[in-house]
Order: structure tokens, then sequence, then C-alpha cells
């Protein structure tokens, strides 16, 4: 790897990281100014989401904005005027070393290249990389780090708007019975950047698999599935989120999930199902279909309530 390159990706990270540091620093002042009613946790969350926003809109300015040192070209100028292996290089450096991982103008610039040879590129790190601990082949490799070729790779589809992989993604997704989070995260990142794409594959899904008990990767296809109606509301994925809640065993992932998509004809049915579930509900999903019929815009005063305490439960949150 040429060495300008390794040293300009070392001083992105450093910078990166002073900016992060300075923007926790500015935001934590106003963790005592947290308001009446909102919990520390909930809110020292929100505080740290609010520094990295600005520390990724500071580093954006830094990769597009001309540089001295880089005898006034920009980063991303720096990354266009380098051969696509390269480019790749660069880029699998910047995953298993980096922080802050690929800088989004390296993705960029590797999306304007030759589209069938990104495309293969792509597929062949998705591929290889493993998704699971069991699968590293090399006990020395650190898992996190090595799927972060895979991300960055799921970004540069992303940006050429290439939803190519989306089902063989999704096939190999559903072959493993748990994954990390960020695994699940990023696979959904890149299903639900091509909504029209991906929809079919997730009902179907889910379809088809409603005698498994919906559970395992199944959980994560009906919030990837969430996420996208969010966006692109439709009756076909209505009516599979109500699918799910019939056959999911644990309920809770189907009724945040239809709170979150927002129709309120799924009020009804959730009255319905306590109603008829008065001495076998458990104390967990009648919470949440509670909190999720309100949150639909329901009225909850005519629910009996059989474990006679999600009033003083509300009062205490």
């Amino acid at each position: 790897m040429r060495e300008d390159i390794k040293e300009l990706l070392d001083r992105y990270d450093k910078i990166g990281a002073l900016i992060l540091e300075q923007k926790l620093d500015e935001f934590g002042d106003k963790l005592d100014q947290k308001p009446e009613g909102v919990d520390e946790a909930t809110y020292e969350e929100y505080i740290q989401r609010l520094a990295k926003e600005e520390t990724d809109m500071a580093t954006v300015k830094l990769e597009n904005e001309p540089d001295e040192k880089l005898g006034g070209k920009s980063m991303r100028e720096i990354f266009d005027g380098m051969s696509f292996d390269e480019k790749t290089e660069a880029l699998e450096y910047a995953a298993l070393n980096l922080d802050r991982g690929v800088p989004g103008s390296l993705a960029a610039s590797i999306a304007t290249d030759d589209a069938d040879t990104v495309r293969d590129y792509c597929g062949r790190i998705i591929g290889e990389c493993a998704w699971t601990e069991e699968e590293l082949s090399d006990e020395n490799v650190i898992f996190e780090m090595q799927f972060q070729k895979a991300i960055a790779c799921f970004d540069v589809l992303i940006l050429m708007k290439e939803p190519c992989y989306v089902k063989a993604v999704l096939d190999r997704y559903m072959s493993y019975g748990q994954t990390r989070e960020f695994v699940a995260e990023s696979i959904a990142r890149y299903v639900e950047a091509f909504p029209e794409i991906s929809e079919p594959f997730l009902i179907d899904i889910l379809e088809s698999n409603a005698d498994t008990g919906l559970e395992g990767p199944c959980e994560d296809v009906v919030i990837m599935l969430t996420g996208i109606g969010k966006e692109h509301k439709t009756e076909e994925i209505y009516q599979t989120l109500r699918h799910a809640f019939r056959y999911m065993t644990n309920k809770i992932y189907a009724v945040i999930c239809l709170a979150d998509y927002g129709d309120d004809r799924a009020v009804s049915m959730f009255k319905n199902y306590i109603n008829r579930n008065q001495k076998t509900i458990d104390r967990d999903l009648f919470y949440e279909m509670m909190s999720a019929i309100q949150n639909l815009g329901g009225d909850i005063s005519d629910i009996q309530d059989p474990f006679g305490d999600f009033q003083k439960k509300q009062g205490r949150n």
C-alpha cells in the first residue's frame, strides 16, 4: 500500500477522534440539562448520538474540502486520482485499522468506478467475510474489524444504487440462527435501501416460515420490513406484519413493529387478543400491547388489566 495514502488515512482517523472527543466534551456539558421525566440513560444516549452526528458532519467537510497539507486537494480528489486496486487496498486497510472505519469519500470514489468491476469486488468481499465468529478461519483475526470490510462494501453498493445482492444477502442471513447486532444492522441498512426490491423477498420469508415461530433471523426480517414500511407503506406490508403477530413465538417483536409502522387498525387486533387471552397473556407482552395501543391513538379504558398494575407502572416511568 502506498505510504502517503496510509499516512493520509491515519491522519484522518486521528483528526476524527479529536473532533469526536471535542464534541463529547461540548455536549457533555448538557448532561446536567436533562428534562424532567426523561430517563438518564436515554438522555445520555441522545447526547452521544448528537455528538456523533456533528462529528460525522465535520469529517465529511474534512474529506471534501481542499487541504494545504494535501497540495490544495481534498481527500476525495486524492482518492479519485488512484487506481481501483489502490482504492480497494485503502478500503481494506481503513476497515481493519481505523477506529472511524472507511472514509465516506473513499467509498463514494469507489462507487464511481466501472460498475461491473465494483460489483464483482463487493460481492467477493461480502461473500468471503465471516458473518459470525464461528466462520473465522484465523483465530488472530478480530471478527468485528474484518466485518467492517463487508460493511464498507454495503455502503459502496448503496451509493451505486445497486441492489443486485439483496436476495443473496438475505438468503445467507437466514441461514444463521443468530448474528451479532452490528451485523444485523448492516444487513438491514443495505436491504432497506432498496424497498421495491427487498419488500417481496422479506414478505416471502415471513410467509414461508410461519410454522417455525418466526424466531431468530425472522425477528430481524420483521424489523427490516417495518423499516421499509415506515417510509413506503403498503397494504401487503401491514398484512404481513399482522401475519407475523399471529405466528411469532415472541410476539413482542411484532407488537413493537406494528406500533412503529403506525397503522391504527392494529388497535382492535391488540384489544381482541388481550380480551381473548386474559388468563394466559404474558405480563411483558400485555404491557407492550397496552403501550402500543396508546401510541396508535387507541383508548385503553375499556381493557381489563389482568395484572392490575399497568397504570402504576406508567406512573413509575
